[in-house]
């Protein structure tokens, strides 16, 4: 199910389908510390969904740690009391909330409420041992399809019975301090900002205001000073001939696979931040998956949007081509209406990932390759996660819709689908249809296993490939001759010159240098 999630602590969102957009005008969190070192946490904020874009209908509230209970939330839309909250299925710690018919859609708002509490979050303070701490960032949301500012407000209540002249903040000032109506102290943090980020806040108080026992400082340790430097030695010189030995095994199967290598060494080397809105295949390529594997990510795309239709093993154009990207419009002018009689020579469609691979070049301008790649990793990662989470038929065939492109950019993908329940059924996508054998209604009103239904699909877009284009696997060989290719040495008897054709590659020239 399309959703709209958010995310508290180290746990981060990643949202897969494009068509979201939301803005959130007013963000207000209240976290009441209590005398059993608990927190009551509440949020109230206002949802607008972007004219055009698909309604906000489930939210993921995230907790600090994971020890809370479903039985203490409570959650609202619009003042109407929503009782479907689950574990989430995207987050470590925290809930989903299933708005049913309260979801905000186009072009409108919505007022969300939701309160839970969170055990055990008070904490011996590190700079006095009569004080008590608590540190806590409310939940943010994917600045990818976030739009605009809140009006941001975080509210900490201290235990009852605390001073104002007592009690503290750490790094970041607060704006306004009060004592409320019951006489308890209040600290609050008020700005505008995009919530997409989180906003660390932390407070110190007595410690006699919260019933112990509180987390104990480090003991000492059980070994002498001497004994560990001896070990902490000893182990140096061990992990320096691991190390060399390491090396040496990731140099010879570094030398086997650098000629698949295709990306450009200098793309994304010296920028900062994550770049985000990459495809399925745009993203796989950035992580240099191979080439037959990017082919058929392109194919299922098309598939999917209606572009190619799959007769046996052969692609057919439909008629339709709006909406196509630069890279799907050259592999759908290599495809007759009727479909290829034979396969393609894989030199014909080299142009076609080479000029991927500039494209690819030109959005990575100023970003980070290390940090984009944890990012689509972590997509790939959420999306598995979905496709594993307990879910009925028709809710599998509506994630297998929106996720299974980027399930299948990932490498291992044949030994991740063996690791899904035989209890999993999927009602089979109709943009899959063409890819499983036999009648899909044949499977009964259940459906068919999830894991036979990813099988399916993905032996027919691989037999659809090489029907395609041959030698396909070949190809990343092909390509990275182009856009990356070996270093290049050169000696003459009368002098001497070092050549590196990378910037990545090692080169011992003279005065040292790379």
């Amino acid at each position: 199910m399309v959703r709209c999630t958010a995310v508290l602590a180290a746990a981060v969102s990643v949202l897969f389908a494009q068509n979201y957009d939301f803005s959130v005008p007013e963000f207000n969190c209240i976290v009441e510390i209590n005398r059993d070192r608990s927190l009551n946490i509440y949020y109230d904020m206002v949802f607008e969904c972007t004219s055009g874009f698909h309604a906000v209908d489930i939210v993921d509230i995230g907790f600090p740690s994971d020890d809370f209970s479903l039985s203490s939330t409570e959650a609202w839309m619009d003042g109407h009391q929503i009782t479907d909250i689950y574990h989430s299925s995207y987050i470590d710690n925290g809930v989903e909330v299933h708005l049913g018919g309260y979801a905000v859609h186009s072009g409108e708002t919505g007022r969300f409420s939701f309160k839970g509490r969170n055990e055990n979050m008070v904490f011996l303070d590190t700079e006095d041992d009569d004080y008590a701490s608590m540190e806590f960032s409310p939940t943010w949301f994917d600045g990818s399809i976030l739009s605009g500012s809140s009006d941001f407000t975080l509210r900490i209540v201290f235990p009852e019975g605390a001073e104002p002249s007592a009690v503290r903040y750490h790094e970041v000032p607060f704006t306004f301090s009060s004592v409320d109506k019951a006489g308890r102290v209040v600290y609050e943090w008020h700005e505008t900002r995009r919530v997409d980020s989180p906003f660390q806040a932390g407070v110190s108080f007595p410690d006699d205001l919260v019933e112990g026992p509180l987390t104990e400082r480090p003991k000492e340790p059980w070994i002498s000073r001497e004994a560990l430097f001896a070990v902490g030695v000893f182990g140096l010189v061990v992990l320096f001939f691991v190390s060399i030995i390491v090396r040496l095994i990731k140099f010879v199967v570094s030398a086997g696979k650098r000629r698949e290598q295709y990306l450009p060494p200098k793309l994304g080397l010296e920028g900062s931040g994550v770049r985000r809105g990459l495809t399925a295949p745009m993203a796989a390529l950035l992580m240099e998956e191979k080439l037959d594997r990017v082919f058929l990510l392109i194919v299922f795309g098309m598939l999917k949007k209606g572009v190619l239709q799959l007769d046996g093993k052969v692609l057919k154009k439909t008629g339709v081509t709006e909406g196509l990207r630069p890279y799907e419009k050259a592999l759908l002018a290599h495809i007759p209406l009727e479909g290829r009689a034979k396969p393609l020579p894989a030199s014909e469609i080299k142009e076609l990932f080479t000029e991927m691979i500039k494209q690819l070049g030109k959005k990575m301008r100023d970003y980070s390759l290390k940090e984009t790649r944890e990012y689509y990793r972590s997509i790939i990662d959420n999306a598995w996660k979905m496709a594993s989470s307990d879910m009925s038929a028709e809710r599998a065939g509506d994630m297998l819709r929106d996720r299974f492109q980027w399930m299948l950019a990932d490498n291992s993908f044949d030994k991740r689908i063996s690791g899904f329940s035989e209890r999993q059924n999927v009602i089979v996508p109709t943009c899959m249809y063409s890819c499983i054998a036999g009648s899909i209604n044949g499977s009964g009103s259940g459906g068919m296993g999830l894991s036979e239904a990813c099988s399916q699909v993905a032996g027919a877009l691989e037999g659809a490939a090489k029907h395609t284009v041959s030698g396909i696997t070949s190809l990343s060989r092909s390509v990275t001759s182009v856009t990356n290719p070996v270093p290049v040495s050169s000696y003459s008897s009368s002098g001497s010159s070092c050549a590196c054709a990378c910037a990545g590659c090692a080169c011992a020239c003279a005065g040292g240098g790379r």
